[in-house]
């Protein structure tokens, strides 16, 4: 994760061809995407690699301050000159973060306990080799072993429970339906689409295992919704229950097919190191440290985002105020839903969304973290 967005940060640095709009919605959308991803890794425990990671996210803070709001699109408006002037100033800041790449780099190449894992990331440059235990890990697998564990996770964790979708809220009736057959479609299509392309990994059990779940997967998704966008509109909701039956029953056939991974990868030793390594891949002998429950600074007092800014506790649905703006909130299949008089939206874990209202001012709101139907939600004001 960590070479994948400073990647993303360097290349965003060279302003190419675009307009100065584009270009600056660009650099502000990895911005905030690295600090977002930067914040949510876990510490690796090796001082190196955590301070590196700890003083890219506070200079990504730093810079933020400087640069546009997301949806500032003034520049769309401005003479050419100006606007240039301004992508030429934002480019500069941007580039004030120096070669993220590199540094790391170079933090791998002096922690020896990070080397290995570090040259065997798909995401990473490998640098200096080092000499691997026997069986030894190698990219290509970790690369096998990560896209078919996040797979496996975004179909374990589709919901199957559909039965209070529908209720007496019209505003989030219509709209969590059709959240419910986009993240289904797009777990069960876009798993598909994700280990197809994966080759032998010559271990029998590994490669029977995706060919199971490849076949079910591709199945299924031919029996989906191919179709299912404008569905917010509560009077289009007669043939919806019919569009959601058949994602459940769709998820119902995938999920067994998912389950098992761990003992498949177990009969190739080579590919069980490189299941340990890879990122989206969680430990075999379920020796992980135990998940610690979700905390927020002002717990599950609601009344606390009144004044503008709060981080809280939600669960299931859940009417918030924050100054004159009231918005309820629902958590379902690790997104949550906002809803107003006047608008929807859902965000998953780590995005944002933000409501404006008629003085100019908008609420911000965070998914920080989310654990089935509890979330820790960020608010904010502007």
């Amino acid at each position: 994760m960590v070479c994948s967005h400073e990647k993303a940060l360097e290349d965003v640095v060279k302003p190419a061809d675009s307009s100065p709009s584009s270009y600056v919605r660009s650099v502000v959308s990895s911005v905030d995407d690295a600090t977002k991803a930067l914040k949510r890794v876990k510490p690796s425990k090796i001082a190196a690699a955590d301070e590196h990671v700890a003083g890219l996210v506070k200079a990504l803070e730093g810079v933020r301050p400087q640069l546009p709001a997301a949806d500032d699109n003034s520049l769309m408006t401005l003479p050419e000159a100006d606007a240039q002037a301004k992508k030429k100033q934002v480019a500069e800041l941007v580039s004030g973060l120096g070669p993220v790449r590199r540094q790391l780099t170079g933090v791998a190449e002096n922690t020896p306990e990070l080397l290995t894992s570090y040259n065997l990331t798909p995401a990473c440059e490998p640098v200096r080799t080092v000499k691997l235990p026997d069986p030894a890990p190698t990219r290509e697998l970790v690369t096998w072993a990560d896209r078919m564990c996040a797979t496996v996770t975004s179909i374990t964790g589709l919901s199957t429970d559909t039965a209070d979708i529908v209720d007496d809220d019209p505003r989030f009736a219509s709209y969590e339906l059709e959240d419910y057959l986009r993240t289904t479609s797009s777990a069960i299509s876009g798993g598909a689409a994700k280990i197809a392309e994966l080759t032998s990994t010559g271990v029998k059990e590994a490669d029977t295992f995706r060919d199971t779940l490849l076949t079910a997967l591709r199945e299924e998704a031919g029996k989906l919704p191919k179709d299912h966008r404008g569905l917010a509109d509560p009077e289009q909701l007669a043939g919806l229950p019919d569009q959601v039956a058949l994602a459940k029953a769709a998820a119902a056939a995938v999920k067994p097919k998912a389950e098992g991974l761990a003992a498949a990868v177990g009969h190739g030793p080579a590919l069980a190191a490189s299941h340990e390594l890879a990122p989206s891949c969680s430990p075999r002998d379920g020796a992980a440290e135990p998940k610690q429950p979700l905390a927020a600074r002002n717990g599950t007092d609601l009344a606390a985002c009144k004044a503008g800014a709060c981080q809280v506790l939600i669960t299931g649905r859940t009417d918030i105020t924050v100054g004159d703006l009231t918005v309820t909130t629902s958590i379902r299949g690790g997104r949550l839903m906002l809803a107003t008089s006047f608008s929807r939206m859902s965000i998953s874990q780590g995005g944002t969304g933000k409501i404006g209202t008629a003085d100019g001012r908008g609420t911000v709101f965070v998914l920080s973290d989310v654990e089935g139907t509890t979330g820790v939600l960020d608010i904010s004001t502007e």
